[in-house]
């Protein structure tokens, strides 16, 4: 068996020998072409079931070609030819165990020698990307897919070569019609990182299915991100009927839209005015509108107008905390978001919340302040709702209480039945988490612990896009 790996290694060896003949600057599918010299068996056609169950090992395995070929030389219907591994190569098959050996002579199996050429379509994007690039560099075939979308990020060295990288992305992968790279790390309040389009359609106005809802997109100007499929859904899966739901920085609906699919009602709010823009368009293609108010301001200023007395300090109405999605975009359902709307108070038009939803890993932590003196006892009949706060930790030996700390330290109370949840590594040594706990009794009442600390402060970072 030893001998038998050692020899498919120097078989594979030789074959990237052959592909590395020299690095490509320009995409030549033609020379994609090399002969296998293989030892096969023609076989009874109705044996191939049994002959590939027995040899299982020892068949050939490569991405694209099926071991089992047509055996041109005998009747069509009669026989084929299966295909054995490359370490295989005499006619006498001494590599093969010998109870396999007895195998084939006695059902019927004769070894023969055949020559199967592999052309550019037989090969993945790793190798044929090995073979386009320089020896030694390493071969960048991952990639986040965002409908039609591949987004990579490529390092320096990969940069004179990123069309080609792009063209056999697209090769190889017949659902993409874009591959974008990005070209700088994300650095603005709304989370959407700069990026040029390095092979295919300019176009990066695409749709995603997640969680049974539909998002329509475009790349260039919103966040999202398909990695966080798994956390959209154990958020909203938390969500008992009834239950209203105040999103602070709701990105393009990841979590509003599948929220009011399910049946819960929610305020959506995002600072970009393209995510408001997509979420507003999501709502309505997913028909919720509704169930969901979308809202595009400051994330503080938005919960500053939820939780706004219902007359302000002139008189007049508070003003409103977001507007029902068909009502602001038109659509099917205007005609029953706006009735819906009419007449009820321009804040918190569906009730009290029962949960908060701050997605914006790299700040949420600094806008819980927000909640400090936020609810007024006169006005606030419900339960104080719970609080799913994002954030990220370079701590390695306990990243749940470092991040549970550091709400505590913003809030400036302990934090009594706090969780933290990590929901996926990000880079080496950071993680995202999730910390959740219900808004302190301590520090949630207007009028307790100080009269600045119950204003919501007007400064400091504002609420990106959330994904």
């Amino acid at each position: 068996l030893a001998r038998l790996f050692e020899t498919r290694r120097k078989h594979s060896a030789h074959l990237e020998s052959a592909l590395r003949a020299r690095p490509m600057t320009a995409l030549d599918r033609a020379l994609f072409s090399i002969s296998l010299q293989l030892i096969a068996l023609r076989i009874p056609a109705r044996k191939c079931n049994a002959f590939m169950q027995a040899l299982q090992g020892h068949v050939l395995q490569r991405p694209k070609l099926k071991p089992i070929q047509p055996d041109g030389e005998q009747a069509p219907c009669t026989t084929r030819l299966l295909l054995l591994d490359e370490g295989i190569d005499d006619l006498q098959l001494t590599k093969l165990p010998g109870e396999l050996r007895d195998y084939v002579a006695a059902e019927g199996g004769e070894p023969v020698r055949h020559s199967v050429t592999i052309g550019y379509d037989k090969f993945s994007a790793e190798q044929v990307l090995r073979r386009l690039l320089p020896e030694g560099m390493e071969v960048p075939s991952a990639f986040e897919q965002v409908g039609h979308v591949a987004h990579m990020n490529l390092r320096e060295e990969h940069l004179p070569y990123k069309a080609l990288i792009g063209e056999v992305l697209l090769d190889k992968n017949p659902r993409l019609r874009s591959v974008v790279n990005k070209v700088e790390s994300i650095s603005n309040e709304f989370r959407v990182f700069p990026m040029e389009v390095i092979a295919g359609d300019e176009d990066l106005e695409t749709t995603v299915r997640e969680n049974g809802a539909t998002f329509a997109l475009d790349y260039r100007e919103v966040y999202w991100n398909s990695r966080l499929e798994r956390e959209h859904r154990r958020i909203v899966e938390l969500l008992r009927p009834g239950e209203v739901v105040c999103d602070m920085m709701a990105g393009i609906g990841p979590f509003a839209v599948p929220a009011a699919l399910k049946g819960n009602r929610v305020y959506a709010n995002d600072l970009n005015p393209q995510s408001a823009k997509w979420l507003r368009t999501n709502v309505l293609r997913n028909k919720v509108g509704p169930r969901v108010r979308v809202s595009n301001s400051d994330a503080r200023a938005f919960l500053r107008q939820l939780l706004a007395p219902p007359q302000g300090a002139t008189g007049e109405p508070a003003a409103a905390a977001g507007e029902p999605a068909a009502e602001a975009a038109g659509g099917a359902e205007a005609a029953t978001s706006a009735a819906e709307g009419a007449g009820e108070a321009p804040t918190l038009a569906f009730g009290p919340f029962s949960h908060i939803l701050m997605n914006l890993p790299a700040s949420a932590l600094e806008f819980l302040d927000a909640l400090v003196g936020a609810f007024d006892a006169e006005t606030w009949h419900a339960p104080l709702p719970r609080v799913h706060c994002y954030c990220f930790s370079k701590e390695t030996a306990a990243p749940e209480a470092d991040v549970i700390r550091r709400a505590e330290e913003v809030l400036g109370c302990s934090i009594p039945g706090a969780e933290a949840t990590v929901v996926r590594d990000v880079a080496p040594n950071k993680l995202m988490l999730c910390v959740s706990f219900v808004v302190p009794e301590a520090v949630a009442w207007r009028g307790e612990g100080g009269a600045a600390a119950a204003s919501v402060r007007d400064g400091g970072g504002e609420g990106g896009e959330g994904g």
